[in-house]
């Protein structure tokens, strides 16, 4: 399985990326960075054409250290005026006054025209003119895959290497579905010290996010407040740094923080807890990748809460009680649609984190839902093969919220 494993841990190690801010506007940010290092003038027109949850999810994050100034068009500008791509995702970490105002003088120039696309991939696709010089940027798919950058008529080199990984089929497959599995393949990840190296710092950010969080939570001291603490600050607009997973730094902090709580809870210590946060990213990467890293379900608590799940019983030597636990999850949270990211998802990350923990408590004593309830499977692939095939109903919301967001 050596070979495999490799693969499944580079596809882990690409999940994980430090992020400032929420990450959809960030992922703006990060294509109009190339229009503002290119363009090499004053912008005329600005035309931003996005899919609807990408907008959506923009639409009330907080930006770091920006106030009241959210959503898609002051990403968009914020990434402009700061152009320096290669921060990535970590692009408002250099957000200053200078840039807000700079980026406050366009936006009195209203040269911005939104157009949302109906599709199921994400899409970012900006297109920047000066009086000379015209500049196209394009994100598909993943926040930071860029398939295309282009000045005038020259297109600008790529990384190719990351390119062709972002392309890559899928490896996440049957096997990984199966929690008896998950032991092995997890020891020969955590040899990959480059993801050793990115989980260790995933849990010092998040954690570390936490305890900042807890000035916003005034009741309750368990890991779902903690949860809902980080994700609030997060949305917020908070300058903290918070390691993301599979595109979603929410997922990130629920899938991270009450695994490593129980680990320091039993002292397990730090080379238990990182495995155990390996398990919690495996599955949350898992389980996005069928539905996409922007999707009309909630991923903190679909995909990570999951995650907390698996993280959990591996900790506690009890990974044969996953697939009864995931069925007692997943049959009371499912069916909670995506409106958006903004303040109100700390309250979908404490229910995540609660839910999960609950899950595990009812599996512990021998309560397991029954796998021929409603749309629940036999198995933990069953009961996501299900569960998937609502996506394209639950999406139609999509349309109602994104009505209702352009009218506030």
């Amino acid at each position: 399985m050596n070979n495999k494993n490799n693969t499944v841990a580079q596809r882990l190690l690409d999940a994980l990326e430090v992020t400032a801010g929420c990450t959809e506007p960030a992922a703006i940010a990060y294509c109009a960075a190339f229009a503002g290092k290119y363009l090499a003038e004053n912008p005329t027109t600005i035309n931003l054409r996005i899919d609807q949850r990408t907008y959506k999810n923009a639409f009330g994050a907080g930006i770091p250290r920006a106030g009241d100034k959210r959503g898609s068009e002051w990403a968009l500008l914020f990434g402009f005026v700061m152009a320096c791509p290669e921060k990535r995702l970590s692009i408002f970490s250099g957000l200053d006054k200078d840039a807000i105002s700079r980026a406050a003088r366009l936006h009195e120039k209203k040269l911005i025209t939104v157009t949302l696309v109906e599709q199921e991939g994400l899409l970012i696709h900006l297109i920047v003119t000066g009086e000379e010089n015209r500049v196209e940027a394009v994100i598909e798919n993943r926040h930071t895959n860029v398939t295309m950058v282009r000045v005038n008529d020259n297109a600008v080199p790529l990384d190719s290497e990351k390119q062709q990984q972002a392309a890559a089929d899928d490896p996440l497959v049957d096997a990984l579905y199966k929690s008896e599995n998950w032991p092995e393949i997890i020891e020969e990840c955590y040899q990959n010290l480059a993801l050793q190296t990115t989980v260790r710092q995933g849990i010092a950010y998040n954690m570390s996010a936490a305890l900042h969080g807890r000035k916003y939570i005034k009741t309750g001291d368990g890991v779902d407040s903690l949860v809902m603490g980080a994700i609030y600050a997060r949305m917020n607009g908070d300058p903290i740094p918070v390691m993301s997973c599979a595109g979603s730094g929410n997922k990130g902090l629920t899938c991270m923080i009450p695994v490593v709580a129980h680990s320091r809870d039993l002292d397990l210590g730090e080379e238990e807890e990182i495995k155990g946060v390996l398990v919690a990213i495996l599955l949350t990467t898992l389980i996005t990748s069928r539905f996409g890293e922007v999707s009309s379900v909630c991923g903190a608590q679909y995909a990570a809460g999951a995650g907390v799940i698996g993280g959990l019983l591996y900790l506690k030597g009890e990974l044969d009680l996953f697939n009864g636990s995931y069925n007692n999850f997943i049959s009371a949270i499912g069916g909670g649609f995506c409106d958006g990211a903004k303040g109100s998802c700390s309250m979908r990350g404490n229910v995540a984190v609660a839910t999960a923990l609950t899950a595990v408590s009812h599996a512990e004593n021998g309560f397991l839902v029954s796998g021929r309830d409603g749309f629940l499977g036999e198995t933990f692939q069953e009961t996501l093969e299900h569960l998937t095939k609502y996506n394209p109903l639950i999406a139609r919301f999509e349309r109602e919220t994104i009505d209702i967001l352009q009218h506030k």
